[in-house]
């Protein structure tokens, strides 16, 4: 029998993804302080600190009273799974959506199935954030980010768990450079709100199709723009 994994242990291991994989943090670097970092990966205070306790057993981070959380060392093979940098390759954008869509679909429909409750709340608490940042006009990348990614953790898998934020990242800064963000801002807000509600009423069905159709829109506005077939 699989034991389920605890949010702990899938921020830890989103945490050690930025450290050895991402390479975000090097030997000797200070981590951000508590708040900023739960923040970032939607998360408690409390399951923070437990992922950075996992991380410090396992060698990776040392905790200082009174100082900070320090990345004692890039531990070879990590995890024994590495995925690479997936920002790296050279793809069409519209390439990496098309992948969105096929395991993104799947992850929102484990996370109704598997998820727990506060699993749950974090991404709807996610989901608000982004359609505030929407309504404010403001970047939104950030919370974007911590609703897919939250939507990862509650499924429950930990490929997708590493995967979400890699091909995640590649996307946005894709979105970015070429000033095309605020194209797929418009669909959205009520895209995210049908995922939600799936969520919400535990409907994997839904869910999955709400999630397929948000994935289809970026795809059609892309091509709209005629920028999709940009290479990364």
């Amino acid at each position: 029998m699989r034991i389920k994994k605890s949010l702990a242990e899938y921020t830890a291991d989103a945490l050690g993804e930025q450290i050895v994989v991402q390479k975000k943090y090097k030997t000797g670097d200070q981590l951000p302080n508590e708040i900023e970092l739960a923040r970032e990966f939607g998360v408690s205070r409390a399951t923070l600190r437990e992922a950075i306790r996992v991380l410090a057993v396992q060698g990776l981070l040392t905790v200082e009273r009174g100082r900070g959380t320090f990345v004692n060392s890039e531990v070879k093979n990590y995890k024994d799974v590495q995925f690479g940098d997936i920002g790296s390759l050279r793809m069409k954008l519209i390439d990496l959506f098309e992948l969105r869509r096929i395991f993104e679909t799947e992850a929102v429909r484990m996370a109704c199935e598997r998820g727990t409750e506060e699993e749950i709340r974090d991404i709807l608490d996610a989901g608000a954030r982004v359609a505030a940042c929407i309504n404010r006009r403001v970047d939104r990348t950030v919370e974007d980010q911590r609703f897919h990614h939250a939507i990862a953790i509650a499924s429950h898998n930990e490929f997708m768990v590493h995967l979400v934020p890699m091909v995640y990242r590649a996307v946005s800064e894709t979105l970015l450079r070429f000033g095309t963000d605020e194209i797929l801002a418009r669909g959205t807000l009520n895209d995210h709100a049908l995922i939600m509600e799936g969520l919400e009423r535990r409907d994997s069905e839904l869910a999955r199709n709400a999630m397929y159709i948000h994935m289809a829109h970026a795809i059609v506005s892309l091509r709209a723009a005629n920028v999709g077939e940009e290479i990364v």
